[in-house]
């Protein structure tokens, strides 16, 4: 098949985890011989992100066009905004037009536009909800911390502080929508969320990761829990710090966000919590071997997060919040190891009765390889395909 990936952001130009996973899905469709094409905005990565990254010399056989718009960062912030450009549009609609693809999927796109979800022409159109952003201005489907019950866009907008998206009231939007003809759900919390408001056809299809490396480093840390992740405060990292500092077992923490500097001056006077920065690939999953778990605060609907994925990859049990799709993920392997979302003292509780033997590596092995493994994701990609 010729396919054409859309996303706002592509590695290494990347935040998120969402766009690792376009990454992973593209290199695995060229591995089995498809023609795969990737769109994304260089604009929308120096928006979010100051530094300059190195042009990669090979996309690992993936064809990758970059957007770079005479207006700069004001492209994607204004496709965000009024919801299309004209610029953004016009390269898509060129690139569709001369490559014909099979397959066009889209994934985080609200730094694009929804115009591009109009159908150009006779290919299959995909979807695939990282986020709300189908169904919810902020899209993180959230209100004060808590799980949206009821659209009150508007009020809810101003209070945090956000954009109210006016372009979403229009019928071209809902037409947009209407023109996709599947939408892949990563959990059956999100495709549940959006059936509430979308006709479309939605699939569940549980994001995979790559199988891990078989030798990975040894590292000098023991009887540690481990946090990797955004450092911002729907990740629930500043109430996980406050836990660690009273329980003086011993946290290690991995990530970047707005929050840095804030961990970094409230940990000064802690022997038990360290702050190590972003690590690459193979030092997370290395950590995540030998820690005694995971651990996932998330105070936000978590929709089916990588960092549990490659903690079970390698065997690693994870302690997290019940919300959105973690809930699914804890069922499978881990349900004893859930806790009410910003309950502190189920937290500890947890964790004072923790016994790391009490977790199969085993069955969080056979788990990964059966639901989270390359070919259980391209076996059902390809069938709803067809």
């Amino acid at each position: 098949m010729k396919i054409l990936f859309t996303t706002s952001f592509y590695p290494p130009f990347h935040v998120g985890g969402a766009c690792t996973h376009v990454k992973y899905l593209a290199e695995a469709l060229v591995s089995e011989g498809h023609e795969v094409h990737v769109m994304f905005s260089m604009d929308a990565y120096e928006l979010k992100r100051h530094g300059v990254q190195r042009m990669p010399k090979n996309w690992n056989g993936v064809k990758v066009h970059t957007l770079k718009s005479p207006l700069g960062k004001l492209e994607p912030i204004l496709n965000y905004v009024l919801g299309t450009q004209k610029y953004t549009y016009n390269y898509f609609m060129n690139l569709v037009q001369k490559e014909k693809f099979d397959v066009v999927h889209h994934h985080n796109i609200s730094l694009l536009g929804y115009n591009i979800l109009k159908k150009l022409g006779n290919y299959k159109n995909m979807y695939t909800a990282h986020d709300y952003w189908l169904i919810c201005h902020k899209y993180n489907y959230s209100k004060f911390g808590k799980i949206c019950n009821r659209r009150t866009c508007f009020s809810c907008t101003l209070a945090h502080a956000k954009p109210y998206l006016f372009h979403r009231l229009g019928n071209e939007f809902k037409t947009a929508i209407k023109d996709i003809d599947l939408i892949i759900a990563p959990s059956n919390f999100m495709r549940n969320e959006l059936k509430k408001y979308l006709k479309n056809k939605i699939e569940v299809i549980y994001n995979f990761v790559p199988e891990p490396p078989r030798n990975l480093p040894k590292i000098a840390y023991e009887d540690y829990y481990l946090f990797v992740g955004q450092l911002e405060n729907h990740k629930g990292i500043l109430e996980l710090i406050e836990l660690f500092m009273k329980n003086k077992k011993q946290l290690l923490i991995i990530g970047k966000g707005s929050l840095e500097e804030q961990i970094r001056k409230r940990i000064t006077t802690s022997s038990n919590i360290k702050y190590l920065g972003w690590k690459n690939n193979i030092q997370i999953l290395t950590f995540m071997k030998n820690a005694n778990a995971l651990i996932l605060p998330s105070e936000w609907a978590e929709n089916m997060p990588n960092v549990v994925l490659e903690a079970m990859s390698v065997g690693c049990p994870f302690i997290c919040s019940d919300m959105g799709g973690l809930k699914e993920l804890a069922k499978l392997t881990c349900s004893g190891l859930m806790f009410p979302t910003k309950d502190l003292n189920k937290l500890n509780s947890i964790l004072k009765k923790f016994r790391n033997q009490e977790y199969s590596k085993q069955k969080l092995l056979k788990t990964y390889c059966e639901f989270f493994h390359k070919k259980a994701f391209l076996k059902k990609y390809y069938h709803l395909i067809k």
